[in-house]
């Protein structure tokens, strides 16, 4: 369940979030690997508001440089609610600095994301197997980053280099050399490159989708947030109704509004943001599973008789959320590095009109 679905239970009856149509939706279009970034195929085997995370300013000039999430200060015992956290968070977001750039400069949204998969041998691939998210007795852990460059007139190009860095950490198992050979050729997943977004929109053609011409050209925003922004109440409690009433049209610009999407939270105005956050607090059963320094990972609940824990690492002291993962199966996590710098770097080659 998506962090926005638990929060749609406070005060509901039932939930009604057109799931169906969203899977078909978001798979028929890849939608989910352009919005992510994550292998579809990882991506199955995980719940469905989760996402990627970390890294280091690579860029050249930075104005600014706010890097998020390169703690070092030792674990302390957590003393605080999750309910504090947040509200907490809420309260430094809106004094933050880190989302706002000067004229002409971009804000880098770096995710880092470290994932465990394992090698399934198949004479009958070219490769001689394939990776997959599931147990086996060849297992690979892999690093992966990616950059989203946000220009600070949000109407001009927006530049995500998905590809940014893959580094193999380790593979152990029978088959270990065979994998690392395909991760170290052709990474954990499909390659998407540079991307721009023009306004942060992005077309796509109808083929796949449901009903849809595939010669049809659709069109999708990078920030899904960003269409509901105005109507998205600022009252915590007003959100969460907000949020409990809103409803998704099938292949509509934006998908449903979440909660869980590091990207897209953040680019969010501050009043909002906090607004979020002071959301997440009334979710019940959310408690703080550790804390470093500034950073306070919360674990959500999913709803009904699973005990599957999905966790979000906030940065108390700027207002962001800066990584996410999960309690109960250690195949994935991230974090969020966030800088102000002057100019894409020239390493990053988008493609030209």
């Amino acid at each position: 369940m998506s962090l926005m679905e638990r929060v749609r239970e406070i005060g509901a009856d039932e939930a009604d979030t057109a799931d169906e149509s969203v899977r078909l939706a978001r798979n028929a279009l890849s939608r989910e690997i352009a919005r992510s970034g994550q292998p579809e195929r990882l991506r199955r085997t995980r719940r469905r508001w989760a996402g990627i995370g970390i890294g280091g300013l690579v860029a050249g000039a930075a104005a600014t440089a706010i890097v998020i999430g390169s703690v070092l200060a030792p674990v302390d015992a957590p003393t605080a609610s999750a309910a504090d956290a947040l509200n907490a968070a809420a309260n430094a977001t809106l004094a933050a600095v880190a989302l706002d750039p000067g004229p002409g400069q971009y804000i880098r949204i770096q995710e880092v994301s470290t994932q465990e998969l394992g090698w399934t041998p198949d004479p009958s691939l070219p490769e001689g197997g394939y990776l997959d998210g599931r147990g086996s007795a060849t297992q690979a852990s892999v690093r992966q980053s990616r950059s989203l460059y946000v220009p600070a007139d949000r109407s001009q190009d927006w530049v995500e280099d998905y590809d940014e860095s893959t580094e193999v950490l380790e593979v152990s198992g029978p088959d270990a050399a065979a994998a690392r050979a395909v991760l170290e050729s052709e990474g954990a997943g499909p390659r998407m490159g540079v991307q721009v977004y023009p306004g942060g929109m992005y077309t796509q053609t109808g083929a796949g989708a449901e009903g849809v011409d595939p010669e049809d050209v659709l069109t999708f925003s990078r920030n899904a947030l960003a269409c509901y922004y105005d109507e998205m109440p600022r009252d915590p409690e007003e959100l969460v109704a907000w949020l409990d009433d809103s409803s998704y049209e099938y292949l509509s610009d934006c998908p449903p509004p979440q909660l869980g999407e590091p990207i897209d939270f953040n680019l969010a105005p501050a009043d909002l943001r906090a607004a979020m956050f002071q959301a997440l607090a009334l979710v019940p059963g959310a408690h703080v599973e550790r804390v470093e320094g500034d950073i306070t990972t919360i674990a959500f609940p999913e709803d009904g008789e699973s005990d599957w824990m999905q966790t979000v690492d906030v940065d108390t002291s700027q207002g962001l959320i800066v990584g996410r993962g999960n309690l109960d199966g250690g195949s994935w996590s991230s974090r969020v590095h966030i800088t102000v710098i002057d100019q894409i770097p020239a390493s990053v080659n988008a493609p030209q009109p």
